[in-house]
């Protein structure tokens, strides 16, 4: 199974203010990011390495950008994106179903117990 059928991709901008280094003129500029989340649940016909790998698996951005134009009307010279990381790590917020199900209704009822 492929790596890319564990993760929901999309690109995004994200506004980051970088400095030109030719003019030195800092400016807000609109990055594009492949956005990779890892998805809910395991896709089917998964086996135990698939598994292994689903579980390791985190949710990523990738830059897709690697040169911008400086927005200074003198300067307007394409510089390099050093500043930002190429890859950045995700925190993943999606709760998953069936993880500390004793807990979350000891939260939901209290100290009550069936019985």
């Amino acid at each position: 199974m492929d790596e890319r059928e564990f993760f929901e991709e999309r690109t995004e901008q994200k506004v980051h203010i970088l400095t030109c280094p030719h003019c030195g003129q800092e400016g807000e500029y609109q990055v594009s990011w492949l956005v990779r989340r890892k998805r809910a649940q395991l896709p089917r016909g998964a086996d135990e390495r698939d598994r292994a790998k689903f579980a390791k698996a985190q949710s990523y951005m990738v830059r897709r950008d690697d040169v911008l134009g400086c927005k200074n009307i003198r300067c307007r010279k394409r510089f390099e994106v050093t500043s930002l990381q190429s890859v950045a790590e995700l925190q993943d917020t999606a709760v998953k179903h069936g993880a500390d199900r004793a807990e979350r209704l000891r939260a939901a009822f209290g100290r009550r117990t069936l019985g």
